[in-house]
Protein backbone atom coordinates (compact mmCIF):
# COMPACT_ATOMS: atom_id res chain seq x y z
CA UNK A 1 0.00 0.00 0.00
CA UNK A 2 0.92 3.58 -1.00
CA UNK A 3 1.13 6.04 2.10
CA UNK A 4 -1.51 7.98 0.89
CA UNK A 5 -3.56 4.68 1.09
CA UNK A 6 -2.18 3.77 4.28
CA UNK A 7 -2.83 7.46 5.49
CA UNK A 8 -6.35 7.31 4.77
CA UNK A 9 -6.85 3.69 6.43
CA UNK A 10 -5.18 4.39 9.46
CA UNK A 11 -7.62 8.36 9.76
CA UNK A 12 -10.82 6.04 8.62
CA UNK A 13 -10.12 3.45 11.49
CA UNK A 14 -9.77 6.01 14.17
CA UNK A 15 -12.92 7.52 13.18
CA UNK A 16 -14.90 4.48 13.30
CA UNK A 17 -13.63 3.68 16.55
CA UNK A 18 -14.84 7.01 17.78
CA UNK A 19 -18.10 6.88 15.76
CA UNK A 20 -18.82 2.96 16.88
CA UNK A 21 -17.86 3.79 20.62
CA UNK A 22 -15.79 1.35 21.04
CA UNK A 23 -14.05 3.15 23.68
CA UNK A 24 -10.80 5.39 24.64
CA UNK A 25 -8.31 2.47 23.95
CA UNK A 26 -9.54 1.40 20.71
CA UNK A 27 -9.26 5.55 19.66
CA UNK A 28 -5.53 5.44 20.99
CA UNK A 29 -4.80 2.28 18.77
CA UNK A 30 -4.09 4.46 16.12
CA UNK A 31 -1.57 6.63 17.67
CA UNK A 32 2.17 6.17 17.69
CA UNK A 33 3.67 5.89 21.19
CA UNK A 34 5.28 9.39 21.00
CA UNK A 35 2.63 11.28 18.96
CA UNK A 36 1.80 14.52 19.71
CA UNK A 37 -1.50 16.08 19.86
CA UNK A 38 -2.00 19.99 19.58
CA UNK A 39 -5.40 21.60 20.77
CA UNK A 40 -5.75 25.31 21.11
CA UNK A 41 -5.41 24.77 25.22
CA UNK A 42 -2.38 22.70 25.18
CA UNK A 43 -0.27 20.23 23.40
CA UNK A 44 -0.49 16.52 24.45
CA UNK A 45 2.91 14.24 24.41
CA UNK A 46 2.35 10.62 24.19
CA UNK A 47 -0.59 8.01 24.51
CA UNK A 48 -1.24 9.07 28.06
CA UNK A 49 -1.68 12.45 28.04
CA UNK A 50 -3.82 12.06 24.70
CA UNK A 51 -5.97 10.09 26.65
CA UNK A 52 -6.40 12.45 29.53
CA UNK A 53 -7.31 14.83 26.12
CA UNK A 54 -10.15 12.08 25.10
CA UNK A 55 -11.80 11.63 28.22
CA UNK A 56 -12.21 15.08 29.12
CA UNK A 57 -12.93 15.48 24.93
CA UNK A 58 -16.32 12.42 25.17
CA UNK A 59 -17.34 13.59 28.94
CA UNK A 60 -17.88 17.24 27.01
CA UNK A 61 -19.68 16.12 24.01
CA UNK A 62 -23.27 17.30 24.28
CA UNK A 63 -25.77 14.74 24.92
CA UNK A 64 -26.41 12.08 21.52
CA UNK A 65 -23.31 14.21 19.65
CA UNK A 66 -21.81 10.66 18.26
CA UNK A 67 -25.22 9.91 16.92
CA UNK A 68 -25.00 13.51 14.69
CA UNK A 69 -21.69 13.72 13.83
CA UNK A 70 -21.04 14.44 10.32
CA UNK A 71 -17.58 14.09 8.26
CA UNK A 72 -17.67 17.25 5.91
CA UNK A 73 -14.03 16.70 4.17
CA UNK A 74 -11.38 14.19 4.45
CA UNK A 75 -8.05 14.81 2.04
CA UNK A 76 -4.89 12.81 1.90
CA UNK A 77 -2.08 13.81 0.76
CA UNK A 78 0.93 11.30 1.36
CA UNK A 79 1.23 11.05 4.64
CA UNK A 80 -1.13 13.93 5.71
CA UNK A 81 -4.71 13.96 6.27
CA UNK A 82 -6.89 16.68 6.83
CA UNK A 83 -10.57 16.54 7.99
CA UNK A 84 -13.96 18.79 8.81
CA UNK A 85 -16.78 17.87 10.66
CA UNK A 86 -19.50 19.39 12.19
CA UNK A 87 -22.25 18.01 14.86
CA UNK A 88 -25.24 19.43 14.37
CA UNK A 89 -25.82 23.04 15.56
CA UNK A 90 -24.09 22.32 18.42
CA UNK A 91 -20.53 21.85 16.86
CA UNK A 92 -20.87 23.55 13.24
CA UNK A 93 -16.93 23.48 13.00
CA UNK A 94 -14.46 21.13 13.59
CA UNK A 95 -11.09 20.38 12.06
CA UNK A 96 -7.94 17.74 12.28
CA UNK A 97 -4.86 17.25 10.54
CA UNK A 98 -3.09 13.95 11.09
CA UNK A 99 0.48 13.08 10.09
CA UNK A 100 1.08 8.85 10.19
CA UNK A 101 3.99 7.32 10.16
CA UNK A 102 4.49 3.46 9.64
CA UNK A 103 0.87 3.23 10.18
CA UNK A 104 0.26 5.16 13.38
CA UNK A 105 -1.14 8.75 13.84
CA UNK A 106 2.87 10.81 15.33
CA UNK A 107 1.05 14.14 14.94
CA UNK A 108 -2.82 15.71 15.06
CA UNK A 109 -3.76 19.44 15.04
CA UNK A 110 -7.29 19.70 16.42
CA UNK A 111 -9.33 22.99 16.61
CA UNK A 112 -13.46 23.12 16.85
CA UNK A 113 -16.05 25.87 17.48
CA UNK A 114 -18.90 24.91 19.73
CA UNK A 115 -21.74 27.22 20.24
CA UNK A 116 -21.85 28.82 23.68
CA UNK A 117 -24.39 27.18 26.16
CA UNK A 118 -27.98 29.05 25.93
CA UNK A 119 -26.74 29.75 22.69
CA UNK A 120 -28.40 27.54 20.14
CA UNK A 121 -31.66 29.28 19.53
CA UNK A 122 -30.26 32.28 18.91
CA UNK A 123 -27.94 30.68 16.60
CA UNK A 124 -30.35 28.67 14.43
CA UNK A 125 -32.93 31.38 14.39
Amino acid sequence: MNAQSVTETVVRTHLQAFLERKGIAAILNDYDENARFYSEARTYRGKGEIQDFFVGFMASLPAGAIDRFSLRSLRVDGNIAYITWNVGNDIPLGTDTFVVQDGKIVSQTFAMYAVPSGAGAAATA
